[in-house]
């Protein structure tokens, strides 16, 4: 039998931790976790090889701290500051030929919680504040003589706040404070000769994201107040690649995004999101023979997504955005087959559905105030005929989606 535990350790960096002392249960006590960063990190990794296979697992973080509960009750009181520059670095050189997959994967972030809760009641009071002048991941994947037989994936994620916390029959309360004013910037950028297998390759920025999901028989009440000041989130594909069979280039900005799962309960949920900074996803991609090719640009200031796969759902939200808003898609081949190229843009975005074999019903108050300008862009250039061709671009002020779902058995 496991014994009731509730632990967390904490990392100024990815280099070092300190533990947390057990929360004893039987006191009542919350474990309380206060972490300022006050210098630069730095994680950078530098390749020059002729491989079979590559492997990249590329990290920085300013503030980290992850736990976990299980059979017991807790509760936790974080706070965590960032006031210095975040930044993880991959320039990789590919010679020859690559049988092998091809994954890398970098990332940078300013302040971290993960918690995993199971068969537990717990409660969360955290705040996460990211001033620092940038946190920004970069990848550059150079192989203009390099062949990439199997293909593989290519990400670069950049985040200023993040906070991930649920698990197994969970009864999860609280409030999640975050608040940023940095650059947050995620680019990936490759050139490659030839590639007859699928591959990706993505960016993703966010200034605050929190994500909550709890499974089983589950019960959520939680508050999550998302404020990102003036300043720039952008995230930035852009590929080069000879010959691809199955090619695809994504790039997802987001200011402010709260993602809440629930099953087995009632779900309630209060979201307030403030966004007064610039939102930039720009996803480029370029052949000269190519099966098929797909490229996305998502661009969000404020994104709030509620669902609880049972009967009832609560859900307060107001979101206001006064920063711009810019998606662009761009597509430029030669000769090939398929092509897929859409950019979306919205300011305020909130989505909430339950149940409808259980009977669902929503209860919902939504506020939502755009005042930023809001941009959508796809260009396609291709020299000549190809098979298919598929065009979007959607922009959107202001969009609030609710619906109750079903199997459709």
């Amino acid at each position: 039998m496991i014994a009731a535990t509730a632990t967390f350790a904490a990392l100024t960096d990815p280099a070092s931790a300190q533990a947390v002392p057990t929360c004893p249960p039987e006191t009542g006590s919350a474990c309380t976790n206060n972490q300022t960063q006050n210098d630069r990190v730095i994680a950078e990794v530098n390749l020059d090889v002729a491989v079979g296979q590559l492997n990249v697992s590329n990290g920085a973080g300013g503030n980290v701290l992850m736990g976990g509960i299980r059979d017991t009750a807790g509760a936790l009181i974080s706070r965590q500051t960032l006031a210095a520059p975040v930044t993880a670095q991959t320039n990789a050189n590919i010679n020859g030929v690559t049988e092998g997959f091809v994954n890398s994967a970098t990332q940078a972030t300013g302040n971290y919680t993960q918690v995993y809760t199971e068969k537990a009641t717990f409660d969360v009071n955290s705040t996460q504040t990211a001033t620092g002048d940038n946190v920004s991941a970069r990848t550059n994947l150079h192989g203009p003589t390099t062949h990439i037989l199997k293909g593989g994936e290519v990400t670069s994620a950049a985040n200023a706040n993040s906070a991930l916390v649920g698990g197994p029959s969970t009864v999860l309360t609280g409030t999640v404070n975050q608040n940023s004013q940095t650059t947050v910037f995620a680019e990936t950028v490759a050139d490659i000769q030839y590639i007859p297998a699928p591959m990706s390759f993505g960016s993703q920025a966010a200034a605050n994201a929190v994500q909550t999901n709890t499974t089983g028989t589950s019960h959520q009440d939680l508050t999550v107040n998302q404020v990102n000041a003036p300043s720039t989130v952008e995230a930035r594909t852009d590929i080069y690649v000879d010959n691809g069979w199955n090619l695809a280039a994504r790039a997802q900005a987001n200011a402010n995004r709260a993602a809440l799962y629930n099953a087995g309960g009632s779900m309630l949920a209060r979201t307030n999101q403030t966004n007064e900074g610039r939102v930039v996803a720009d996803a480029r991609a370029q052949t000269n023979l190519q099966g098929q090719t797909a490229v996305h640009a998502r661009a969000v200031a404020n994104e709030v997504i509620a669902g609880n796969n049972d009967i009832y759902l609560k859900l307060d939200n107001t979101q206001i955005n006064s920063g711009g808003v810019q998606a662009t898609a761009t597509y430029a081949g030669v000769k090939g087959y398929d092509s897929y190229v859409s950019s979306d843009a919205v300011g305020n975005s909130v989505t909430g559905y339950a149940c409808a074999n259980c009977g669902g019903e929503i209860n919902f108050n939504n506020n939502q105030v755009n005042n930023g300008a809001v941009t959508a862009t796809t260009n396609v250039n291709i020299a000549q005929p190809n098979r298919n061709v598929a065009v979007g671009a959607n922009a959107i002020g202001n969009s609030a989606t609710f619906f109750i779902s079903g199997s459709g058995n």
